[in-house]
């Protein structure tokens, strides 16, 4: 009995030094922040401006937030209160993407208007429409907006231009679109945004037209993201090292134990 209580003692001091290396718990803001720039179309056979398609991979179903940044100024008009901007990118230059977002089913190349789920236009505004007969209760990847008197927290400076909204998501294969102001189911099966042009602040002297730039940033407390190219993969978090430290040394506490001793805890 003493040399079963030596090794419960022993056991219980391999856990707690394994224990103090390990993190006390697990709950980070797992983050990736994507860009990229859509592109004026002058001439050629199809004319408006382009969108951005990201492949979106859920292996763990499970919340996270997209937060879009993309309109570099505070006001869509020069005179009023309050108008101002910023260089999100800091690439030393302005531009006006008005961003209209979707999430779609991604069944391959090319995209079908009727595999689009749900789209997120502006903060609290047109956020979020689902498509195709969908329902928060029916759709697998559900919106709900963020609302514009939250403070912004990414660098937006809009008011409301900016999709800001969490998401919850099924296990399955997605596309989320980045497009400029509203791109049509039909128009992103065609492959361009039709008539389309960046819609720079009213009275605002020379401004970029040809082509706008965005930031997107993922982030959750209970998934992990990685790129590679276009395809974001959203995944269980992995388990720390020290806590497979920890079991590990345990388990072989116990074997060596029951060893020596011929007895199971």
């Amino acid at each position: 009995m003493q040399t079963q209580f030596r090794l419960k003692q022993s056991v219980l001091a391999v856990s707690l030094s394994l224990m103090a290396l390990a993190p006390v718990s697990n709950v980070q803001a797992n983050t990736v922040v994507v860009s990229g720039t859509l592109n004026k179309l002058t001439t050629g056979p199809l004319l408006g401006t382009t969108f951005d398609t990201w492949k979106l991979n859920v292996l763990t179903a499970g919340n996270f937030t997209v937060d879009v940044a993309a309109y570099e100024a505070s006001q869509s008009n020069i005179a009023t209160a309050g108008y101002a901007t910023s260089d999100i990118n800091g690439d030393g230059e302005l531009t006006w993407l008005d961003p209209d977002t979707y999430f779609y089913k991604d069944t391959g190349n090319p995209l079908l208007a009727t595999d689009a789920l749900v789209r997120c236009d502006d903060t609290a505004n047109n956020c979020a429409v689902y498509q195709n007969g969908l329902t928060a209760l029916t759709s697998p990847v559900v919106v709900t907006t963020h609302l514009q008197s939250e403070t912004k927290v990414d660098g937006s400076i809009h008011f409301r231009r900016d999709p800001w909204f969490d998401v919850t998501a099924a296990v399955g294969n997605y596309s989320y679109l980045i497009a400029d102001y509203l791109l049509s189911p039909a128009e992103a099966a065609a492959g361009i945004n039709a008539g389309d042009s960046f819609s720079a602040p009213t009275n605002f002297v020379s401004p970029i037209l040809d082509h706008a730039d965005y930031r997107v940033t993922f982030s959750s407390d209970t998934l992990n993201f990685s790129v590679n190219g276009n395809t974001i993969t959203v995944s269980q978090v992995p388990v720390p090292g020290a806590v497979w430290m920890f079991l590990t040394g345990m388990m072989g506490v116990l074997a060596i134990g029951k060893k020596k001793n011929g007895f199971a805890l």
